[in-house]
């Protein structure tokens, strides 16, 4: 038995979305009002030490401050280089088996899935949203639920999250609730996934500081959970993983209480329906966005043209393609207005067949 290359890796590549340089990258779902000012003042100031000491083992300041934040203790507070990071160490936790997750659904969880041997078995949504009991299945699994849905934006109802942990309890499942795009979904004071993971041994919460806070460069993220699966995760992780200035510079975003969050909130979900009723007024299907981002549905053989035509305006969107009506279309960030309406007039001039 040859042991290298691992043979369930022949479906796998690397994950490179575009990264080059363009006046109106709309493409990956960072904050484009910057990065939260109290992060970038712990940046100014970093030194010597913040580059040639050890991290603390498991970002303490980091974890610290989300309990602080959440109102619990640390030991149920989990961190990583991002929520990327914590769902995969999460993943690594747990015996290989198979995840189960909505279709259309953000890929790389699929990835993760398969980096660390599991299976992952997607479930077209709205056959899960009509049986959340039958999404979560009925043996032991991963069911990763990202509450709202990438690529869509659409959210979820809190019935529904309560009805597949119920499931995911019975059968023995662990739950990974995916926040990542939380807050412009959830009151900033609204605590359900948060309680949901905490009066559950088997239920994870995952949440980035990538998105809302604007720190997609620094990798900080972290997970809610009862101490007894933090303490499972955080054996799967390791020590020194995120740096010292990232638990310094994502501790202070956290617990600063300036009103950048909540202001650049505001102004995105502003945006988002601004641009959401130009979309339809022009024509376009968009579903519903509770997230930072609109989903322009299109037909799978219109993505990759309307997407170069448009990068020829300086206008980056991401097209996503699958085997449903709405798993195809074109992802864009909700950004400040000058860039949505960049998106505007990029599409009328592909409508138009000036580009």
């Amino acid at each position: 038995m040859d042991i290298y290359p691992r043979t369930d890796y022949q479906t796998l590549a690397r994950y490179l979305p575009d990264q080059s340089a363009i006046a109106a990258d709309l493409g990956d779902n960072r904050n484009l009002w910057g990065a939260h000012p109290a992060a970038l003042e712990v940046l100014a100031r970093s030194g010597t030490a913040a580059a040639s000491e050890y991290p603390g083992s498991y970002s303490e300041r980091f974890a610290d401050a989300v309990a602080a934040r959440i109102g619990i203790t640390p030991d149920h507070i989990t961190t990583g280089v991002g929520g990327t990071g914590v769902l995969d160490m999460l993943m690594r936790a747990v015996a290989p088996n198979t995840m189960r997750f909505l279709d259309p659904g953000w890929p790389a969880a699929g990835m993760l899935a398969q980096m660390n041997g599991h299976v992952p078995v997607a479930v077209e949504w709205h056959d899960a949203m009509d049986d959340p009991k039958g999404f979560a299945g009925s043996e032991p699994a991963i069911v990763f639920v990202a509450n709202p849905g990438n690529p869509t934006g659409m959210a979820i109802p809190d019935d529904w999250l309560r009805a597949v942990q119920e499931r995911t309890e019975a059968v023995g499942s662990v739950l990974i609730l995916d926040e990542a795009y939380g807050e412009y979904n959830r009151d900033l004071d609204d605590r359900t996934p948060f309680e949901m993971a905490l009066n559950s041994e088997r239920t994870i919460c995952v949440k980035t500081l990538s998105k809302a806070y604007g720190l997609a460069g620094l990798r900080a993220g972290y997970g809610v959970a009862n101490p007894s699966l933090v303490l499972e995760v955080d054996k799967a992780r390791g020590p020194f993983v995120v740096t010292s200035v990232t638990s310094a510079a994502a501790a202070a975003a956290v617990a600063s209480e300036s009103p950048w969050l909540a202001d650049t909130i505001a102004e995105t979900k502003a945006n988002r329906e601004r641009v959401t009723d130009a979309l339809r007024h022009r024509g376009y299907e968009v579903p519903r966005s509770a997230a930072n981002f609109v989903f322009i549905l299109r037909e799978a053989n219109e993505l990759e043209d309307v997407t170069a035509r448009l990068e020829r305006v300086g206008v980056r969107v991401r097209p996503f393609g699958g085997p449903t009506r709405l798993a195809n279309g074109l992802r864009a960030t909700v950004a400040p207005w000058d860039r949505m309406q960049r998106l505007l007039d990029g599409l009328d001039r592909v409508a138009a067949g000036t580009i």
